[in-house]
């Protein structure tokens, strides 16, 4: 286990106060919480005094790690997990929207490595990875990361803090032709790359502005390291190529062989020691839902990221006691998303109609049961209020939702309603989901063809706004506002497919994200989803649970939160005999 992990108490001005708590894990962390009250804090059980530096208004906070592994009980070393999905990895180069997908975050995530990282067993939980320890000075705005001095790229070349301060640049500010993803979201608390730099060996950053979330955005598992002269060596600058990939990680790029497999190797240079337990892993790109659910049937592979809730009830059924099925509340769930810029979803009361079409309940029918909320995932600290749920427009009653859509159609100069297309994923739940938005529309006279597209096609098709309507299940890397909010809702956002943009809007998003008073940043984010919500634009119209099995001879592979993306090292990932 990674032992005690401990924080430096630090002062912050006047209106600041730092909140601690103790999250506990596979290693004991205590993560700095910056929120609004008044201008003293007793310290307690667990700070140490203020460490100042040499300018009398500077103090520090810092995080120390120690990184000893002991090897649980009963792993053992050695053998092959396999692992089924649809598609091919898009692309490795985490920081760019190719790699928006899980099918290319869980194969590539393993070979790399970050700053911090969030923990497998608990995605709340942040722990060390490249950086040992972190400080932050009192004003809230610069961090300071120690880096680890015994880390290895896979070329057998030292990770530097070069490589980190080359990354996080990159993050913010990629090269020409590569469309940014969800890493460029660190960018709204960075907008000069220079604010990144080295200092003495250490990595720094300077923030534009003291962020509660700066820290959770970090650990988000885009926010990957990439080595600097490997990287720049390679025409377009960017790792796309699975088998290019050069990384930190627990496991080093093996054979790829497009539309069939991609393994994985174990890094017997790894920096955690007694890291990883495996010797192999195996992405098996099965494209056929019936063929994938039988070679997970016959253990021909060991887990499926996500199935549908018949598949499930399926295995529960006939496998109980070989294969548990992990029921997930998920930070994510369904939409159909509107082009805002092709007609006629660039006309709001045909926007309007397709939202008070679509039954909620009957999405639980034909779907699995989900859960009700907005534009935030339901059930965290920053949800829309449950008491004014119903009052959104698209909840209520289904009759006279749909009463008023058709008044709306003929109002926008479709009265006898209108044909279109919906573009989705060639995934078994992706197309289910477009098939019941299609049947839904069926009811006010617009007719909507579904086209499954492959998945790489589809991540470029989505990106370059080529859609009318897609049928869209997203799930977000973190439930916290700035990740979520700017990249799905501000303008040029890297998942903002419909295209809105609202420069009111995207002034209340930055002013939510500098507001450290949790309350009134609560309330700044029920107004901004309120608002998102009236747009139809993204049309969430039912929130979901995630459903993974797993084969129960492997060991550590559950989902530790409700993010599909956090948590997908797989370095403490063993297996144990079958019995």
């Amino acid at each position: 286990m990674c032992r005690l992990v401990r924080l430096l108490n630090f002062e912050l001005p006047a209106c600041l106060k730092l909140h601690r708590s103790i999250l506990v894990s596979t290693t004991f962390l205590l993560i700095a919480l910056i929120t609004a009250c008044s201008s003293e804090s007793e310290p307690d059980a667990f700070t140490t005094p203020t460490s100042r530096g040499p300018n009398a208004d500077e103090t520090t906070t810092a995080v120390v790690a120690e990184t000893e592994i002991s090897q649980p009980p009963s792993a053992r070393h050695g053998g092959t997990l396999r692992i089924a999905q649809a598609s091919d990895p898009a692309s490795c180069d985490l920081h760019s929207a190719r790699a928006l997908s899980y099918q290319a975050v869980h194969p590539c995530n393993p070979l790399l490595s970050q700053l911090v990282r969030a923990s497998a067993d608990a995605h709340s939980v942040i722990e060390p990875d490249l950086a040992a320890a972190w400080s932050m000075n009192g004003d809230g705005r610069t961090w300071s990361f120690d880096l680890r001095d015994d880390v290895l790229w896979h070329d057998g070349t030292p990770f530097t803090v070069d490589d980190a301060v080359f990354s996080l640049r990159r993050a913010i500010d990629l090269p020409p032709g590569i469309a940014p993803g969800r890493a460029s979201a660190i960018g709204r608390y960075i907008s000069d790359p220079e604010q990144i730099r080295s200092e003495n060996g250490r990595l720094v950053i300077e923030t534009d502005f003291a962020a509660a979330s700066f820290l959770p955005n970090i650990a988000s598992v885009y926010v990957s390291i990439f080595p600097r002269q490997a990287t720049l060596a390679l025409d377009p600058p960017s790792m796309t190529a699975f088998e290019a990939v050069i990384g930190t990680g627990p496991f080093k790029a093996g054979e790829a062989i497009r539309g069939s497999r991609y393994t994985l190797d174990r890094n017997e240079d790894y920096y955690m020691p007694e890291l990883p337990y495996l010797d192999q892993i195996d992405f098996l790109v099965i494209p056929e839902p019936a063929v994938r659910m039988a070679a997970l049937r016959s253990h021909e592979v060991d887990s499926i990221a996500i199935i549908t809730e018949p598949e499930a009830r399926d295995l529960e059924e006939n496998f109980a006691g070989r294969i548990t099925v992990f029921r997930t509340p998920s930070a994510g769930g369904n939409t159909v998303q509107l082009n805002l810029n092709r007609p006629p979803f660039d006309d709001p009361k045909v926007r309007r109609a397709v939202n008070l079409a679509i039954s909620r309940s009957d999405a639980d029918i034909v779907l699995g049961k989900g859960f009700e909320g907005a534009i935030l995932p339901p059930g965290g600290q920053f949800a829309f209020p449950d008491s004014q749920i119903g009052q959104l427009p698209g909840y209520g009653d289904v009759t006279a939702n749909r009463a008023r859509a058709l008044e709306l159609l003929a109002e926008a100069g479709f009265p006898d309603g209108f044909s279109t297309t919906i573009h989705t994923r060639a995934n078994p739940f992706f197309q289910l989901l477009s098939e019941f938005v299609a049947g839904q529309l069926v009811e006010v006279g617009i007719e909507a063809k579904v086209v499954p597209v492959e998945s790489v096609e589809y991540q470029e098709r989505i990106t370059n706004g080529d859609f009318a309507m897609i049928g869209h299940s997203h799930s977000f890397a973190l439930d916290d506002p700035d990740s979520v909010l700017p990249s799905h809702y501000s303008c040029g956002g890297a998942e903002n497919f419909p295209g809105l943009c609202d420069q009111e809007l995207d002034k209340l998003i930055q002013q939510q994200s500098r507001e450290l008073d949790p309350d009134l940043r609560r309330e700044l984010l029920t107004e901004i989803e309120r608002i998102i919500w009236e747009k139809d634009a993204k049309i969430w119209f039912q929130w979901s649970s995630r459903r993974s099995p797993v084969w129960n001879n492997v060991v550590g592979l559950q989902p530790g939160g409700p993010s599909l993306y956090q948590g997908r090292r797989l370095d403490e990932v063993y297996l144990r005999p079958e019995s």
